[in-house]
């Protein structure tokens, strides 16, 4: 196993964010945290900070290559935190929400997420073979429940989306150790 494990957390908001941080910190792995506000400096508590655009997916690779740099190793954990939607113009009514809003808010739930699937599988098989690799995705009940509100169509749609091709990811890579 890699001495100091790396830890990526994309979307490292002050809440669920910071505290994923702060506890891989604890257990020894060094941590990398992109969000909007990222610096591209370490923070006082010693963590890389990445600024990060979720809705552009092809952003992404520079983000795993930034941890890579720095620490000389691929993460082997990463956490997928950032969510996005959109109000819809009339509360009532969930096709006024633009198709426009709605790709965005899809790059930001499915499309980053999965390309960070991509890079972390990629990085992935660079470590050790008994490196434990895990992908996280943070997620709400909406990928098996409708919530009847036009305001979560978008995030709706997305954690859906996600939740097959995290399962498919799952089935097709958990023989590798994969998870």
């Amino acid at each position: 196993m890699v001495s100091n494990p790396v830890v990526l957390i994309l979307g490292a908001g002050p809440r669920i964010g910071a505290s994923v941080a702060e506890k891989f910190a604890s257990i020894g792995y060094k941590v990398a945290v992109a969000s909007r506000n990222g610096t591209g400096t370490k923070t006082a508590n010693g963590f890389l900070s990445l600024k990060a655009d979720f809705t552009k997916p092809d952003s992404i690779p520079a983000l795993f290559n930034a941890v890579k740099t720095e620490f000389h190793a691929s993460p082997s954990v990463v956490v997928y935190n950032a969510a996005a939607l959109t109000n819809p113009p009339d509360k009532d009514s969930i096709f006024s929400t633009s198709a426009e809003s709605v790709a965005l808010d899809l790059n930001v739930n499915t499309i980053s997420p999965y390309v960070a699937a991509q890079e972390a599988v990629n990085g992935w098989q660079t470590l050790p073979a008994e490196t434990k690799k895990t992908f996280i995705y943070t997620g709400n009940i909406m990928n098996i429940a409708i919530v009847p509100m036009p305001l979560m169509l978008d995030l709706g749609m997305g954690k859906s989306a996600s939740a097959f091709w995290i399962g498919l990811a799952d089935a097709m890579y958990s023989a590798k150790g994969f998870r």
